[in-house]
């Protein structure tokens, strides 16, 4: 099996957290940890996932416990052409259906390298992704913000409503860059707001662990993007998530 192409972190790559931002981490792995363990990462995961853009013949053909696992806003693996790619990064890969996906596609000697933050999550992703035929898969906890990778070592990352997670969005836009190839792309799914949120929303010290507490405003999301030295952002495919927006985004580097 392939190895995932690991560093040493820098100083510079792992800046100090603060309480707070730690906090909010063990709130987030506290709730997807709760939601892999009792099968609830959506109350009716099949609509969910076809309204989001999972081809439907794909999705029915799945095994029941992976059919269960989606949890995304939208399907970036969809909207990523394969070609050429032999290292892709899947951040926050949830119960790995976007893996999956990705790994049927993709030629055997191929790496798609699964990262979340939460083990008991990655211990469905695992399910999801066992016996898959095609390219080879990695499983790693990590924290998308801090990035236990190498330089320039992906071709591309796809994220599905995880970016919306971070504590730190610019951090967390740096390292997909850091990552990624020079013309390696960015294809994600994830979350913008229209205003303030619901004051109720606001005062909900689970916001962040339930995905709405750091959504940003579209020009916000792209002025961190662009700032992290992403090219060609592109923010498209609007449509109703809820009290957010989901959307479609991709870049080059």
């Amino acid at each position: 099996m392939a190895a995932a192409p690991t560093s040493a972190q820098s100083p510079a790559r792992s800046p100090a957290r603060s309480t707070g931002a730690l906090q909010i981490k063990q709130l987030i792995r506290r709730r997807y940890a709760r939601l892999a363990g009792a099968d609830a990462f959506q109350p009716d995961p099949r609509a969910t996932a076809l309204a989001a853009g999972c081809p439907t013949a794909w999705y029915d053909a799945l095994p029941a416990r992976a059919a269960q696992a989606f949890s995304g806003c939208g399907w970036p693996a969809g909207d990523l052409d394969p070609t050429g790619i032999e290292t892709i990064i899947d951040l926050g890969c949830g119960g790995g259906l976007d893996s999956r996906f990705l790994a049927e596609r993709l030629n055997k000697n191929a790496l798609v390298l699964a990262l979340d933050l939460t083990p008991e999550v990655l211990d469905r992703a695992r399910e999801t992704l066992t016996g898959v035929a095609g390219a080879t898969v990695r499983l790693l906890a990590a924290d998308l913000e801090q990035l236990p990778l190498a330089d320039a070592c992906a071709d591309a990352v796809i994220a599905n409503a995880a970016l919306n997670l971070a504590t730190e969005a610019q951090a967390a836009f740096a390292e997909i860059a850091r990552v990624l190839r020079p013309g390696g792309r960015l294809v994600a799914a994830d979350l913008v707001r229209v205003g303030a949120l619901p004051a109720e929303i606001l005062a909900d010290p689970m916001a962040m662990a339930t995905s709405l507490g750091g959504v940003m405003e579209e020009a916000d999301l792209l002025a961190v993007i662009e700032d992290a030295g992403l090219n060609n952002v592109a923010i498209t495919g609007h449509r109703p998530f809820g009290p957010v927006i989901a959307v479609n985004i991709s870049a080059t580097r």
